[in-house]
């Protein structure tokens, strides 16, 4: 009985417990950024049907005099001096919306380079039952907005793009607002944007890039580096001038030795025979990412022997912007060795026809051969004489000139001025080609005729590897017996020996300037 007893008492507490009211839960927290609250929102402007609130302010009024008031002192109000303000405050129903982007009325366009143009559509609702005229506010005509299609009417439940435009002309933050304007009220949009400066860096110091000599009909290759230190992906493209559409048009004009030197502006020198560029890129389009670098590969592959090949090399940025502009040299040869530096004597320019060797027997002021006879054989041709068999007569030797001008700077002070100085390169090409001379060897003769006149060069001879160059040092100080009024001429030999041998004629040419 007992025991029974015992399970009765428990079975009323426990109905009593399931029987108790459940835990209050926690209120869900909506965020503004969610889909829940936007599609609220819209449901609100579209239903709402206004209303209006009217606030009384009372404001009491202190009397007397307080001027002598103390800090401390508590002011007299009277009833009777209250006056009451009302507040009337109305809400009406939007008559238009924004319905792209999630209802937003901030329209930012990110990060835009510099020179460049974004485009965004915001989308716009007239939810009201009446067409509405449409007017705008002015944006900045030199700011970076510009509303592309204006509209002047909307009808009721009508939607309708507008075009933005965001073209930054600077490295910065830009912010403005736009008004759409009705009679039912006004709609304020917010544009945002950041202008990016396009920042490249390029591994190529100055603006020439010198692919050296080169053996004709071979190749050198040399390579650069871009970096994109910007923040935004930057589409780039390569173009050389001499690929250029308008190069037809430059041909026309005259030659830079015909024209004034500060008019000079072509960069286009001598191309192939063949009609192939003899400079090429790769890769010649592409897109850097934000922090990533590109490697460019330029090649340098002629077909003759000449010493001003050149070209100009463009890198473009978004297909507008020139980010980079290089000037492309480079020379060929036929054989192993090369003489570089002197005065320019001759113009650096090339024609494409050429000269047939001895095309010809008449020499320069003999009359021309009269025709033969119709239907008569050809007359008989002296042929030119030859060197008897056996002789020892050496065929004459090409010299190749080079001038050499030193300008002598004579101070005003008793101090004696320094030398005038100038350099000759000589140098051995590196060549793919199987030869028995790894070196080129020069020497220069006359020495002692040109120490007695003031000259000095330094070395006098030696050799060159493949793929170096050396640098022959020649300074000049007038002697005692010089006389100012004229300039002092000399001249030597200088001998390469190579693959071939080539000889090469240097005139020197010094003169004495008045110091400033």
């Amino acid at each position: 009985m007992s025991l029974l007893r015992m399970h009765s008492r428990e079975r009323p507490s426990r109905a009593s417990a399931s029987r108790a009211a459940p835990p209050p839960q926690k209120q869900q927290e909506i965020k503004i950024s969610s889909e829940e609250y936007q599609v609220a929102r819209a449901t609100l402007a579209r239903t709402f049907q206004g209303r209006f609130d009217k606030i009384v302010v009372p404001c009491v009024v202190a009397s007397g005099d307080i001027q002598d008031r103390k800090g401390t002192e508590p002011l007299s109000f009277s009833p009777h001096n209250t006056l009451f303000l009302e507040l009337w405050c109305p809400a009406v129903a939007p008559s238009i919306i924004v319905t792209s982007d999630k209802g937003h009325t901030i329209s930012n366009f990110g990060d835009v380079a510099v020179g460049h143009r974004s485009i965004k559509k915001v989308n716009i609702q007239n939810i009201s039952s009446e067409d509405l005229a449409v007017d705008f506010s002015v944006l900045n005509p030199n700011g970076p907005f510009h509303l592309l299609n204006p509209i002047s009417k909307l009808p009721a439940g009508d939607t309708q793009d507008l075009v933005l435009s965001f073209s930054p002309h600077e490295s910065s933050l830009a912010q403005e607002t736009l008004d759409i304007i009705t009679k039912r009220g006004t709609l304020t949009l917010t544009l945002l944007g950041t202008g990016v400066a396009s920042m490249i860096t390029c591994s190529i110091a100055g603006d020439v890039l010198n692919m050296g000599y080169v053996i004709a009909r071979e190749s050198v290759s040399s390579t650069f580096k871009l970096q994109n230190n910007s923040s935004l992906p930057i589409k780039f493209s390569v173009r050389l001038a001499s690929l250029s559409g308008s190069r037809h048009e430059e041909l026309q004009q005259l030659p830079r030795f015909l024209t004034a030197r500060a008019k000079r502006t072509e960069v286009v020198g001598t191309q192939n025979h063949s009609g192939q560029s003899v400079f090429s890129v790769v890769p010649v389009s592409g897109v850097m990412d934000p922090g990533a670098s590109q490697d460019f590969t330029v090649t340098f592959s002629p077909d003759h022997e000449s010493l001003y090949f050149s070209d100009r090399l463009q890198v473009l940025l978004f297909d507008k912007k020139v980010s980079h502009d290089f000037l492309l040299r480079g020379a060929a040869r036929e054989h192993m060795m090369f003489v570089e530096g002197g005065d320019p004597l001759d113009v650096p320019v090339e024609s494409l026809t050429t000269i047939p060797a001895a095309s010809s027997e008449r020499r320069e002021g003999e009359p021309p051969r009269a025709p033969p006879p119709a239907g008569g054989p050809a007359p008989r041709r002296r042929a030119p004489p030859r060197p008897p068999t056996g002789s020892s007569i050496p065929e004459p030797e090409e010299l190749r000139p080079i001038l050499v001008t030193l300008d002598y700077v004579q101070l005003d002070t008793d101090t004696p001025a320094p030398p005038a100085t100038r350099e000759l390169q000589v140098g051995c090409i590196r060549t793919t080609q199987l030869s028995a001379k790894k070196t080129v060897e020069f020497s220069l003769d006359s020495l002692a005729a040109l120490q007695h006149k003031g000259f000095s060069i330094e070395p006098a001879k030696g050799s060159v590897e493949r793929g170096q160059t050396r640098t022959l040092s020649i300074s000049w100080a007038p002697p005692a017996d010089f006389d100012p009024d004229h300039p002092l001429m000399a001249s030597a030999l200088l001998q390469l020996r190579g693959d071939v041998k080539e000889t090469y004629k240097v005139f020197f040419v010094a003169q004495v300037l008045a110091g400033p």
